[in-house]
């Protein structure tokens, strides 16, 4: 008998597209979060839910010490053939976001980029909480695309409404303001935080009309539908994009806006 794969571990079939084709953070995020923890020079960090490094390796590169913490093999090969054609050391570790094995107050910062809507929160958070040294604390951040600023993108998540994705779409979600509310709920149900802040910053980032097909199909709720209607949607998103003068390998933007989730570990009391 085989064990169906939970939609979060899904991604692990196809890694190298992931990686290939998943949006990149901007630097200004990062140091939005050093600032407002206001982060040693060179923090240790935990990246849970690493994937295929995306955030890792960007902090990596700023010189801090990083260690990816992802249950998916396939993800964190990826990770660590980027890693190491950049010359960045990130140590791995296979391992849940509810149980990462990390030691007790290890790190400066906990990161989950486009992640934290696949754990189970409340675990999840404990075990930020216990991992984060006092004074340190965590970050919890997603890329949404802005369908606000984007005619193109406001119909790309109408065709994902028709076919369920909207639905589905954990990531969709996480940036709406229900998904908002959830991760707010969570993170003020938390034990050992100070109260947290949403913080929204905007970037864009370059793209083509394949590259765009490419993200759409990195998308678990996408390889989740049968054959015949990924096939219908690759179609109908091929005549969306023709209907906006994107086709082939002709540049465009896609505007984003980054949500970040940051709250300070609560410091504990000292003893006499």
């Amino acid at each position: 008998m085989t064990t169906a794969v939970p939609r979060g571990r899904s991604f692990d079939a196809w890694a190298d597209e992931y990686d290939r084709y998943r949006p990149t953070y901007p630097g200004a995020l990062l140091e939005l979060i050093a600032r407002e923890l206001r982060l040693p020079s060179v923090p240790e960090v935990a990246d849970i839910g690493a994937g295929t490094g995306r955030a890792s390796i960007a902090m990596a590169a700023l010189g801090w010490r990083v260690t990816a913490v992802e249950p998916g093999g396939p993800m964190l090969d990826v990770l660590r053939s980027r890693a190491g054609a950049a010359g960045l050391e990130v140590v791995t570790i296979q391992a849940a976001a509810e149980s990462t094995g990390l030691d007790p107050a290890s790190v400066d910062l906990v990161t989950a980029a486009q992640a934290f809507h696949w754990f189970d929160k409340p675990a999840a958070l404990a075990e930020m909480a216990r991992i984060a040294r006092p004074g340190g604390g965590i970050a919890l951040f997603w890329n949404v695309r802005e369908e606000s600023r984007s005619p193109f993108v406001a119909e790309y998540h109408q065709l994902l409404e028709h076919y369920g994705g909207v639905a589905e779409g954990k990531y969709l979600q996480a940036g709406r303001a229900s998904g908002r509310s959830d991760t707010a709920t969570a993170m003020a149900a938390a034990d050992g935080f100070d109260p947290p802040k949403l913080h929204e910053l905007w970037h864009e980032l370059p793209a083509t009309a394949d590259a765009f097909i490419g993200m759409a199909f990195t998308a678990s709720y996408v390889r989740a539908l049968r054959a015949g209607r990924q096939a219908a949607l690759r179609r109908e998103l091929t005549i969306l994009l023709a209907r906006h003068g994107l086709a082939g390998d002709a540049p465009f933007t896609v505007p984003y806006r980054i949500d970040c989730w940051i709250a300070q570990r609560s410091k504990m009391e000292q003893t006499p």
